[in-house]
This record gives structure tokens, sequence and C-alpha cells, in this order.
């Protein structure tokens, strides 16, 4: 680092060149700077810089205090600009220094010169921000959830239904109103299952949509909408699979893993443009990719975390718990479903296997 002496700064000789004010022309110039006489710079500890040609010539000359300096980047020249708009610029960055004395600038130039210690440093905020991404957006994600005003929850499920309905060409149901009342019949009994705070908590709802594209399936919106096709009650028409699958889904409300999955994809997302300072199309491509790879086990976990919710609840609400592993003995003998490795979901072998041990666990 530069001296810091404050009498170091006077008679101070910096070698570089000048540019008059509008011209691209350079001539050699020496950057000299003396003390103040009286009626010079804003008092006793003011320097006075005067620029001289090599023939001696002074081009330009103000108080220190009077000169914009621009702040050092790397190993780009230091430039000073004159009030009457005369520009010098010198490679002299020591020399700058001296005269400046010590500034946030030079301190953040000092430190982004290449030494060793980078590499320490880049590998610590590698592991930084792989701990917030690991740990801390857990934290983060919880606080928002608790922060999140029902209202926003309320529109996110009628928001996600419209877009459901329109990009998946959902009809109204083709139920006819006894099989209607039936399948909700066995939504209600596990509602009446649940503590009353988680029912107070959200805003169930069942709703059947006509899906042929989609076929036979069943998800649930993290606001407590439960959307179940009529495929799925035409195939699947058991009581308990009923219930199983309805518990399963009724699970993902309760755990908020809708609200969960969303937070904590959105704050990657805001990790990474944070540190990058643009994520620029080709890195939002990575995000979007990147992410989802990323979050697999996270969403495997959730899925068993609803699998196993959703057979204490069919077991508490009077159906048989077995119900699940029913629908997942299909799906596996069916063998329509994507290897592990590509899916979100654990694969239905492996839940089956899960559930088996779900179930042995009831009391």
């Amino acid at each position: 680092m530069a001296a810091r002496d404050p009498y170091a700064r006077f008679g101070l000789s910096v070698s570089g060149h000048a540019y008059a004010p509008n011209s691209s022309r350079q001539a050699a110039a020496r950057l000299v700077t003396r003390a103040p006489v009286q009626g010079e710079g804003s008092g006793p500890d003011d320097v006075i810089v005067d620029l001289i040609n090599s023939e001696g010539v002074v081009l330009s000359g103000a108080p220190l205090s009077e000169i914009t300096v621009d702040p050092p980047i790397g190993s780009v020249a230091r430039r000073l600009h004159f009030p009457d708009n005369v520009l010098f610029e010198t490679e002299d960055r020591a020399g700058i220094a001296t005269l400046t004395g010590a500034t946030f600038g030079e301190a953040l130039s000092h430190y982004e010169a290449w030494h060793p210690r980078l590499i320490a440093v880049c590998l610590v905020a590698a592991f930084a921000a792989f701990a917030i991404w690991r740990w801390g957006l857990d934290l983060v994600v919880t606080a928002a959830i608790a922060l999140t005003p029902p209202v926003f929850i309320e529109q996110l499920d009628k928001g996600t239904m419209q877009t459901i309905d329109f990009t998946m060409r959902a009809k109204e149901t083709q139920l006819d109103e006894t099989e209607q009342q039936r399948v909700t019949k066995i939504f209600s009994d596990l509602l009446a299952a649940l503590p009353a705070d988680d029912v107070n908590d959200h805003d169930f709802e069942l709703l059947f949509r006509d899906m042929p594209r989609v076929g036979p399936n069943a998800f649930a919106l993290p606001g407590g909408t439960v959307v179940m096709t009529d495929q799925f009650v035409k195939e699947f028409p058991s009581d308990d699979t009923l219930a199983g699958v309805l518990g399963h889904e009724i699970g993902h409300v309760v755990e908020q893993h809708g609200l969960r999955r969303t937070y904590r994809s959105l704050g990657l997302y805001f990790i990474i443009g944070f540190i990058a300072g643009d994520t620029g199309p080709i890195l939002e491509e990575i995000l979007l990719e990147g992410n989802l790879i990323l979050s697999l086990s996270f969403s495997r976990e959730q899925e068993s975390e609803a699998d196993e919710f959703g057979v204490n609840l069919t077991n508490k609400a009077g159906y048989e718990a077995a119900g699940l592993k029913m629908f997942f003995d299909n799906m596996a003998k069916r063998g329509i479903e994507p290897p592990e490795w590509l899916s979100t979901h654990p694969n239905s072998k492996e839940r089956v296997e899960q559930i088996d041990r779900y179930i042995e666990a009831l009391p």
C-alpha cells in the first residue's frame, strides 16, 4: 500500500499525459504538488496540484479538494479531472495513492489485486453459497411462509386453477351427482380426522375435472384446493384407494409442500442472481434446468412425507390404510412410469415398500 504520511503529498511529482478540454490529443506532463499560499485551497491542510508540460508551462492547477480523482480499477491508468476540464492520466498508481491518501477505493483495489488469498476467498464464497442453498434457504422459506398472507395463497390457488383449466383443456366434471357425493364424503371424512388447527389454517376444497389428456390423476394446491380427475375416479373406484390418494394430497397441503418448493426455487434464483449480478438468458436456462435436478431429492422427500401422512390419516378416518398401497401396486403393474432418476417422485415399487413400513408402524 502507498505511504500515508500527509507531508509526503507535498513536493510529489507524478509523470503522465495531459489532455486539453474536449481533445483526445495527449501531451507529456508532470503532476506536481505544493503547499497552498494565502488564498489558495480550502485550508492549510489542502494540497495544490499543478500540471506542467515538458516545456515547463503550467497547463492547469487547482486545490486537490476541487479535483475529481477516479477510483482505482485494476490495472487501468489513474485519472484526475481538473475544474477547467483538463484531464491528467498516469500509470503511477502508487504516486496517486500517496496524493489521495487512504480511501475505500484504494483498499478495495488492493484486495482485488491477484494474491494467493483469492483462492481461499473463492473457496469460502463457493461454500457459503452452497451452505445458504442447503441450510439457509430452509430458514428463509419457513419465515416466508409464516409471513405469507392467506389472501395471497387463496389467489395463488385461483390463478393456478385458471392456468390448469386453460393449458390442460380441463372441462367440467362428467361424473354423475352420486359419484361426486361419494368421493366428497370420503374427502369430508378425512378432513374430520384432521386436527382442528390444520383444518382452520387451510381453505380445503375438492374439485373434479374431466381431463382426458392428463388421465387418472390428483393433485393439491398450496391453499387447500385438491383436484381429482374423472378418469381417476373411474379407474380407481375403491373407497379405500380414493381415501389413500386424497389423504396423500391433504398431506401436501398441511405440510405446505407446495409453498416450500415455490419459495425454495425462487430463493435459489435470487441467490444466484445476487452473486452474479445479472442472471442473463443463458444463466436463466441453467437455473431452470439445474434447479429441477437439485430439487429432486427434496421433492422425493416431500412425496414420502405425504405418503406417510396419507396412510395415517386414512387409517384415522376409518378407511383401509393399504388403499394408497393398492394404487401404487396398480401403477407398478402397468409399468408406465419413468425411471426413478428422471422423476421427481420415488418409483411405485419403492413407495409400496415404504407404505408397508408406515402401515406396520400404525398403532
